[in-house]
């Protein structure tokens, strides 16, 4: 009943922000939802249809060069949530800054994470580390210059819960702000090449550091593209008084046939246990010490029926280091956007 509630209030508060505003004003929207089914061992041995999920966006100028962005959004199983909601000054190619609630320019990939936007349709593995489209309050500052192309921002930064998960605070829990950046390298039309960091205290004393490094890679031709992202999580254990690391990567190779994409995509990760609910598990919790290894290779394709319909079929093929498990599944996806 809260999240209905909350949800709509922000609808209403929306409708009264736009009414007052003389800017044009835009909206967007997205949902889907997935069919799921695993061998026995796996998370849907019955198969069920599960993860609706749903958003939308309101984007317009203020005045000039001042735009804002507004983003909310509905998952079955999740409190409704605010998930952007930004002012722009666009200054220049140097100088274009945010302020507010923001995706976190970590990667390609957790910019780019909603259902239509991604060819697969279960999450990489790589990215259970910190939470699904990871958003935070702060300041961030992006530009270009020739083939670089750059982010840095300070943000609250993330902090673990009692129970050890990393989340997105509202208010701060320590002196301490979360830092990062990502540079980038674009060699012609299709090829970027790219290095993140983020680095914050994830505790209340601000005695725990948390850091994520990463690389990502976007190469585009007519016929063909390749994406691919390394992250690596280093953190201050809160009760072994060392320095843990666990890393993991991905790698997606599709095929560009009009409104057909076939791809294929391998994936090797750090995961907490051997079989984990990829779209609804939590994200990394700093109480532990060892995890599993786990390698994933998929097989599938999105179909653009229109241009607002899209369809996926996925079929993955899970190995976990040292442990047998039948956990193989495939997934179906179906959503659209306006």
């Amino acid at each position: 009943m809260k999240g209905v509630i909350k949800a709509l209030f922000s609808i209403i508060m929306i409708f009264l922000t736009v009414s007052f505003l003389p800017a044009q004003v835009k909206f967007a929207g997205y949902f889907s939802f997935e069919y799921l089914k695993s061998q026995p061992e796996g998370v849907y041995p019955e198969g069920t249809f599960e993860n609706l999920f749903g958003g939308l966006a309101l984007s317009g100028t203020i005045s000039g060069q001042l735009t804002f962005l507004t983003e909310v959004q509905l998952k079955s199983q999740e409190a409704f949530s605010l998930r952007q909601a930004y002012l722009a000054f666009q200054g220049s190619n140097l100088f274009n800054f945010r302020f507010g609630l923001f995706e976190i320019p970590f990667g390609s990939y957790n910019r780019a994470a909603r259902p239509s936007e991604n060819l697969t349709v279960l999450r990489p593995l790589a990215f259970h580390f910190f939470p699904y489209r990871w958003n935070d309050l702060g300041i961030c500052w992006e530009g270009n210059y020739s083939v670089f192309y750059y982010s840095s921002y300070v943000v609250n930064g993330l902090a673990a819960e009692q129970d050890g998960y990393l989340k997105t605070t509202v208010k701060d829990i320590n002196k301490n702000k979360g830092v990062g950046g990502r540079l980038g390298l674009r060699f012609g039309e299709g090829f970027e090449l790219g290095s993140s960091f983020y680095s914050g205290k994830y505790d209340s004393a601000s005695s725990k550091n948390l850091q994520f490094e990463g690389l990502d890679l976007i190469w585009v031709t007519p016929e063909w593209e390749v994406r691919g992202e390394y992250i690596k999580a280093i953190y201050d254990h809160p009760f072994l008084n060392q320095k843990k690391e666990f890393d993991g990567y991905y790698l997606i190779v599709s095929m560009i046939i009009k409104r057909f994409r076939p791809y294929f995509s391998y994936q090797n990760s750090s995961v907490p246990q051997s079989v984990i609910d990829d779209q609804n598990a939590p994200p990394f919790n700093v109480f532990i010490e060892t995890m599993v290894r786990k390698n994933r290779k998929a097989l599938g394709f999105k179909w653009d029926i229109t241009n607002n319909f899209f369809a996926k079929f996925e079929y993955d093929w899970n190995k976990e280091k040292d442990v047998v498990k039948k956990d193989n599944a495939f997934s179906v996806q179906l959503g659209f956007v306006f």
